[in-house]
């Protein structure tokens, strides 16, 4: 009997050790700091996925973790290749004539690098179309008029040609040409007959490298992923994604995402003291390729999928470096049960400003883990003025806000360690296109990962919308709507636009290499 009060006394030591955990994540600021600086160096040029500054990054990341006792996941080696389409490049031996006169290339015509390689002979203004258009209307404008029949567009964008051989990775519809005002102006004023178009493009691809490792034991009750990208736009450009396309600059994306990977490997060196006495095994992982369309994350959850060791929760960290009034946006907290309680529970120390969403989908590298059946929770500061511009640098980060970050994160890790395996539930998914713009939806979500040129890739469908109810599910890839071919997003998009609620909408997909025909209602 006199050992009750002891035994009393150690539950309620262990109670409080328990409810303690967030006082014993001490961030390094300075960790941080050296991190992050490391990645948004100048030298690393921004980081593009598929050049040697890209790889460099990679191995940085991984040589961190392995400091702080990570393994790799997938055999020995933590950097893990991937092929992709790095861009589409203008070749050479492009021509055009008109009325058998030659014009030159670069001085009256260019080739828009994302154009097919074909070759021409028509008449103007009947299978060819002369527009004056803005550069970035191209790739909708191409969809349109192959829908109505055209074989080529040339366009007049109000600028200067100027010599500019990449693009981005998509084949447009159909050839388009850039053409000089003076060439423009002559058209429109002359009565031009035949013409004759020579398109030589080429597709470059490269290699680039997802990055994961390990700590903790592998039968560990919960496994955990903490990932962020660390790829950016490279030196920027009209295909990158830059919000400055004409500036050619070191984009550094100090906060897009060298804040994320910084947090996710300060979030990993926090866990390594207690993942064992928490049951818990901790994956970091570091995606290449995010900017081209969550390519790296799509690869990874795929092959974890195969392998049957995919985390019981991915925690996504993208932009998280620019913190002002202590506010922080949580996603993804829908997507288990017990979710939103747990982040409220341990903000009552933390006491930032939470903004939470519920579905798990968006464009950032959750989307990919959660489609393939996981819970997720998204991390991130929000966007601001320097998003996808030069400016993107160092001097704007909230280092201390990132520690506290890093420091919450662990503490809703240990939190969650003590409430079993979180239970995935499905949300429905935002429209991504909207109503202003198109007048039906289908309640489906691209897979910005798909660039055969051959049709349109779903990546989820929407529970209750008509995609759904008329049997398409994720990974068909749309190749005809209403007997017309679908050949990329910008068809699908030109389709959609034409449509209206109430009509039947005929739809031919194919599915594990058979073509199927569906019948939606809209």
């Amino acid at each position: 009997m006199k050992k009750a009060p002891v035994y009393l006394s150690l539950l309620i030591c262990i109670f409080f050790w328990q409810k303690s955990y967030s006082q014993n994540f001490n961030h390094s600021e300075s960790d941080i700091k050296e991190i992050l600086s490391f990645l948004a160096d100048d030298n690393l040029k921004g980081r593009a996925a598929g050049t040697k500054e890209d790889k460099k990054a990679a191995k940085y990341i991984a040589e961190r973790l392995e400091e702080h006792g990570f393994k790799p996941v997938i055999g020995e080696k933590p950097l893990i290749p991937f092929n992709l389409i790095l861009y589409r490049e203008t070749g050479y031996g492009s021509s055009m004539t008109i009325d058998k006169k030659s014009l030159v290339e670069w001085r009256d015509f260019m080739i828009h690098p994302q154009s097919p390689s074909v070759e021409i002979r028509a008449i103007l203004n009947n299978s060819v179309s002369v527009i004056k258009a803005s550069y970035d209307s191209i790739p909708l404008l191409a969809a349109k008029h192959k829908s109505g029949g055209a074989d080529a567009i040339m366009i007049f964008t109000g600028e200067e040609l100027k010599e500019q051989r990449r693009g981005g990775i998509t084949t447009l519809s159909l050839p388009v040409i850039q053409i000089s005002e003076q060439l423009y102006s002559n058209i429109k004023s002359d009565s031009v007959s035949s013409l004759s178009i020579k398109t030589v493009t080429n597709q470059v691809s490269g290699t680039t490298y997802n990055v994961l490792m390990k700590y903790g034991k592998d039968n560990a009750p919960l496994k955990v992923m903490i990932g962020a990208h660390y790829d950016h736009l490279g030196m920027g450009g009209v295909a990158s994604g830059s919000m400055k396309p004409r500036e050619s600059a070191v984009h550094n994306g100090a906060d897009d995402n060298a804040s994320g990977v910084a947090a996710a490997i300060e979030i990993g060196r926090l866990l390594t003291s207690y993942a064992d006495s928490l049951g818990v095994q901790v994956f970091v992982a570091a995606f290449g390729a995010e900017e081209r369309g969550l390519i790296g994350s799509r690869s990874m959850a795929d092959t974890l999928k195969k392998l049957d060791i995919l985390p019981d929760i991915m925690i996504n960290l993208d932009m998280v470096g620019r913190m002002t009034e202590n506010k922080l946006q949580i996603g993804g907290v829908g997507t288990f049960a017990e979710a939103a309680d747990i982040v409220d529970s341990v903000n009552t120390d933390k006491k930032f400003t939470i903004t939470m969403t519920q579905d798990g989908y968006g464009p950032s590298d959750h989307s990919s883990f959660y489609t393939a059946g996981v819970p997720v929770l998204y991390f991130t500061t929000g966007v601001h003025k320097q998003y996808h511009t030069p400016e993107d640098d160092i001097e704007f980060i909230n280092f201390e806000g990132i520690g506290r970050i890093s420091e919450f994160i662990s503490s809703l890790i240990a939190d969650m360690s003590s409430k079993g395996v979180p239970k995935y539930i499905k949300t429905e998914a935002p429209t991504t296109m909207s109503r202003a713009s198109f007048k039906v939806t289908l309640g489906v979500i691209p897979d910005f990962t798909y660039e055969k040129g051959d049709g349109f890739r779903v990546g989820s469908v929407s529970d209750g919308k008509p995609a759904q109810k008329g049997g398409m599910i994720a990974g068909d890839i749309i190749k005809v709507m209403n007997n017309k071919k679908i050949s990329n997003i910008y068809e699908y998009m030109a389709m959609l636009s034409e449509l209206k609620a109430g009509e039947l909408l005929s739809i031919e997909v194919e599915r594990e290499g058979a073509i199927l025909k569906l019948e939606i209602q809209l």
